[in-house]
C-alpha cells in the first residue's frame, strides 16, 4: 500500500482547517465592521484562533519539507515567513483599543491568506486524486491498449 494518498489527505485535511480558520476570523472582522459585535468580543475570538492558524500552517510547511514535496513547501514558505515575522514582533494579535484602526487592512491581509489557501487546497486536491489513480492503477497491473483485438470496421 502507497502511502502518498495518506500523505495528501492529511495535507487535504490541514488545509481545510486553515480556511475554515480564516472564514472564522473574517466573519468576525465583518460583524465588527457592521456593528453587530463589539470589539472586545471580536478581538477576544479572533485572537483565541491566531495561535492554532500560526501551528497549523507550521506543521503544514515541515510536513510539506519531511515528505519531498519541494513546490509546495516553497509556497507555503513565504506565509508561513509573514506569520513569524507578526508573531516575533507581537504583532499577531488584535488590540481592543485599535481594532477599528487597522479593521480594512486586518480583513484585506486574511482575503490574501484563504485566496492562497483556496489555490493550495485545488493542488492538494489534484494531487490527492492523482496519488490515489496512481496508487489503484499499479503499473504491473496496467491495461495495454495496444493489444487489445479491434473492431473489424477498423
Amino acid at each position: 500500500m502507497s502511502w502518498e494518498p495518506i500523505l495528501w489527505l492529511i495535507f487535504l485535511a490541514i488545509n481545510i482547517a486553515l480556511i475554515s480558520l480564516l472564514i472564522y476570523q473574517i466573519v468576525c472582522l465583518t460583524d465588527l465592521e457592521a456593528d453587530y459585535m463589539n470589539p472586545y468580543e471580536s478581538s477576544s475570538r479572533i485572537n483565541s484562533v491566531v495561535l492554532k492558524e500560526y501551528s497549523l500552517h507550521g506543521a503544514f510547511c515541515i510536513l510539506f519539507l519531511l515528505t519531498g514535496h519541494w513546490f509546495i513547501f516553497l509556497l507555503t514558505l513565504l506565509p508561513a515567513y509573514y506569520n513569524v515575522r507578526k508573531f516575533l514582533s507581537r504583532q499577531h494579535l488584535i488590540d481592543v483599543t485599535e481594532v477599528f484602526r487597522f479593521i480594512e487592512s486586518e480583513k484585506k491581509i486574511r482575503i490574501l491568506k484563504l485566496g492562497f489557501y483556496l489555490v493550495l487546497f485545488v493542488l492538494v486536491l489534484v494531487s490527492l486524486v492523482l496519488s490515489f489513480i496512481n496508487a489503484l492503477v499499479d503499473e504491473d497491473e496496467a491495461i495495454d491498449f495496444g493489444s487489445l483485438p479491434l473492431p473489424s470496421f477498423f
